[in-house]
C-alpha cells in the first residue's frame, strides 16, 4: 500500500516509524574498508604527512561504522598481505572503499602504488616492486554487482622514483606522466584523486596533506552525500593551496551513498592491523581474482540459452572500457612523441658542429623508435578492443563480413535544449569523461543524463574526440580547444501550481509559501532551499521537494526541514514558511 504524505498529526506518527525502519537499514550495512598511508620510504625522499593521514583516515571511517583494515608504513610484502585481508571481507560487503596516502607514479598510462622498500631501477621492477592501480580495481569490483566500491587517492605527490627510473628507460621515458592518470571504473566504482590526473598534489606543512584533513574532516557530517562530500573538499583544498591543488573525481555510481546518512550516526566500527604478509599473497590475489572472472563469464553463459545478438557479457564490457582508457592516453602519448620528433628533426637541422649533429641524429632516432614501440602498443591495444567489440556485432553483420551502418547525423545540428558554443570551454563538476565522434554525439550522452547540465568536446590534438559531461558549471571561459554546450532552462507550458514560479534551477522551479501532498521519499535537514533541491536531485525517483522554513511544520519531521516526494498529488494552498520545489515536467 502507497503511504501518502500531509503535514497532519498522523503522518507524524508514520514518519517516524519510517525514519527509524530507514536507520536500521542504513546500519545493517556492512562496510569495509583498507586504509594505507605510506611515509618511510627507504629508498627515496620520506614523506611526513601520509603516516597521519591513513591514522586520522581510520578514525573517520571507524567513526562512520567501516570495518578497516590499516597498514601503515607497508612495504611490498605487507601490502599484499593488507590486499589479501581486505579482499577477504569483500565478499558479504556493501560498501568497499580503498585509501592510499603516499607515492605513486603512472608509465605507460597505467597507475602504479608504491610500497616503502620500492628501488624501481628498472622498469621491469614496477611489476614486481609496486602495485597496479588496475590490480586492486578489479579485486573491488568483480562479482560485487550492485554494490559500492569507492577509490580514494592521496597520491600524486612529486615522487623522486620517477626520475631515477626515467633515467633508466631513456627515451622510454616519455611513457611516464606528471602524477597519476585517469582510471577506468566499472559500475558502482567512485574514484577521487586529491588532484587532477596529470598533475601534482601538495604534501602539506601541517599533520596533514590538504586533502586528507578536509576529507577527513567532511565525511563525518550528517545528510551529505558522497558527491557533495566532495565538493566541499574540494572547495576547502582549493582555499588551503590558494588555486594550486583542485582535487578530481569520477563517479559511476548506481545510487547514493552516505557516510552518515541521518541525525544518527552508524554504530562505530573495528580497526584490523594488516598482517606481515607473505611471499604467497600475490599468487593468492591473482588466483582469487582469475576464479571470480570466471565463474563471473560463466553465471552469465548459462543464465541464457543463447546470447543475443549484439550482447555483450558485462565482464567483457569492463575490459573494454579499461582498454579504451588505455588506449586513448596511448595516443596522447604518440602525439607527444610526434611532437618531440619533429622538435628534435629542427634542432637537428640548425646544428653546425658535426659533434652536436651527430648526438642530435641519435636522440632523434631514439624518439623515432619509442614512437614507434608505442604505435605497436597502440594497435595491440586497439586489436584488443576489436576482438571484444566483434563479440557484440549482430550476427547478419558478422556473417556477411559487412561493416555495420554508420547511422546518419541528425540534419540539425543545434538542439532546443542546450545553448552550444564554439571556443568556450567548461569548468565545473564532472561526472563522466570518455570519447566522443563528434559534438552532436557528447550532447546527446548529456540530454540522455537527467543529471548532466553541460558538454564538452575536444577539436585540437590533445584531446581531440574527448567528452566531457558535468552536473553542475562553475565557469565558462574562451577556448579554442573546446566545443560546449549547457542545458537550457525550460520554457513554456502551464506551471505546476498554475502560477509562474519565483524563481527556476537547474530544471527545477521554486514556488514560495506554497503546500502540497505528495507521496514521500524521506526527510533531512538542510540550510537552504537551493541544498534541499540537490536532496532531491540525489534521490532516485525524487520529483519535488520541500522546503520547510517554519518550526511548526520541520517539528511535524521530527526537526527536519527538507521533505523529498515521489509525486507532487494535490496543491494544499498557501502556508507560510513553505518553499515548494518541483521538477519539471512533473
Amino acid at each position: 500500500m502507497t503511504r501518502y504524505c500531509t503535514h497532519g498529526v498522523a503522518l507524524v506518527l508514520a514518519m517516524l516509524m519510517l525514519t527509524a525502519l530507514g536507520g536500521q537499514s542504513a546500519f545493517a550495512e556492512k562496510r569495509v574498508a583498507l586504509v594505507v598511508g605510506n611515509s618511510a620510504y627507504v629508498h627515496t625522499t620520506p614523506l611526513s604527512n601520509p603516516l597521519n593521514d591513513a591514522r586520522d583516515m581510520t578514525e573517520a571511517l571507524k567513526a562512520t561504522g567501516f570495518e578497516v583494515v590499516e597498514a601503515i608504513d607497508a612495504d611490498k610484502l605487507k601490502l599484499d598481505g593488507a590486499l589479501r585481508s581486505f579482499t577477504d571481507k569483500l565478499a558479504d560487503a556493501d560498501v568497499a572503499l580503498f585509501f592510499y596516502a603516499g607515492h605513486g607514479l603512472q608509465v605507460g598510462a597505467q597507475n602504479y602504488l608504491v610500497p616503502i622498500d620500492a628501488k624501481l631501477e628498472r622498469e621491469r621492477d614496477l611489476e614486481f616492486e609496486a602495485v597496479k592501480l588496475d590490480f586492486v580495481l578489479r579485486q573491488m569490483e568483480i562479482d560485487r554487482e550492485g554494490k559500492t566500491s569507492i577509490v580514494i587517492l592521496d597520491a600524486c605527490r612529486d615522487n623522486p622514483l620517477t626520475r631515477n627510473l626515467a633515467r633508466s628507460m631513456g627515451t622510454r621515458s616519455a611513457g611516464i606522466g606528471r602524477g597519476l592518470a585517469a582510471a577506468s571504473t566499472g559500475l558502482g566504482t567512485f574514484i577521487a584523486y586529491s588532484t587532477q590526473p596529470g598533475n601534482v598534489a601538495l604534501d602539506g606543512k601541517g599533520r596533514n596533506s590538504p586533502f586528507t584533513a578536509a576529507l577527513a574532516k567532511h565525511v563525518r557530517v550528517k545528510g551529505r552525500n558522497l558527491p557533495a562530500t566532495m565538493i566541499e573538499v574540494r572547495k576547502d583544498v582549493l582555499a588551503a593551496t590558494g588555486g594550486k591543488q583542485v582535487p578530481w573525481d569520477h563517479s559511476a555510481l548506481t545510487g547514493d551513498f552516505y557516510f552518515v546518512a541521518g541525525e544518527t550516526a552508524p554504530p562505530p566500527g573495528s580497526v584490523q592491523q594488516a598482517p606481515a604478509g607473505t611471499s604467497a599473497d600475490v599468487a593468492a590475489l591473482q588466483a582469487r581474482l582469475a576464479k571470480l572472472e570466471a565463474e563471473a563469464k560463466e553465471r552469465e553463459r548459462s543464465s541464457v540459452t543463447a546470447p543475443a545478438p549484439g550482447a555483450m557479457l558485462a565482464a567483457d564490457g569492463i575490459k573494454l572500457a579499461e582498454l579504451r582508457a588505455r588506449a586513448a592516453n596511448l595516443e596522447d602519448m604518440t602525439k607527444d612523441l610526434q611532437r618531440k620528433l619533429m622538435s628534435s628533426r629542427m634542432e637537428e637541422g640548425k646544428a653546425l658542429d658535426p659533434n652536436e649533429k651527430m648526438k642530435l641524429q641519435k636522440r632523434s632516432i631514439d624518439i623515432q623508435m619509442e614512437w614507434t614501440r608505442r604505435g605497436l602498443d597502440l594497435k595491440k591495444l586497439r586489436d584488443e578492443i576489436a576482438a571484444i567489440e566483434s563479440k557484440a556485432v549482430p550476427a547478419a553483420t558478422t556473417a556477411a563480413n559487412v561493416p555495420p551502418v554508420t547511422p546518419k547525423s541528425k540534419p540539425d545540428k543545434s538542439s532546443p535544449s542546450f545553448e552550444d558554443a564554439d571556443n568556450v570551454a567548461l569548468t565545473g563538476n564532472q561526472i563522466r569523461v570518455f570519447r566522443a565522434p563528434n559534438p552532436i554525439a557528447c550532447r546527446d550522452a548529456c540530454e540522455a543524463d537527467t543529471a548532466c547540465t553541460g558538454y564538452q568536446h575536444g577539436k585540437k590534438a590533445a584531446n581531440m574526440g574527448q567528452c566531457e559531461l558535468f552536473s553542475a558549471i562553475t565557469a565558462r571561459n574562451e577556448d579554442q580547444s573546446w566545443r560546449s554546450g549547457v542545458r537550457r532552462a525550460a520554457s513554456g507550458g502551464a506551471p505546476v501550481f498554475g502560477a509562474p514560479p519565483t524563481r527556476s534551477k537547474l530544471g527545477f522551479d521554486f514556488y514560495e509559501d506554497l503546500d502540497f501532498e505528495g507521496d514521500q521519499i524521506k526527510a533531512m535537514t538542510v540550510d537552504s532551499a537551493d541544498g534541499c533541491m540537490t536532496v532531491c536531485r540525489n534521490t532516485r525517483d525524487c520529483s519535488a521537494a520541500a522546503l520547510l522554513s517554519n518550526k511548526v511544520y520541520s517539528a511535524q519531521f521530527d526537526g527536519h526541514n527538507c521533505v523529498v516526494y515521489r509525486k507532487v498529488l494535490k496543491l494544499r494552498g498557501t502556508a507560510a514558511g513553505v518553499t515548494a520545489i518541483v521538477k519539471r515536467d512533473q
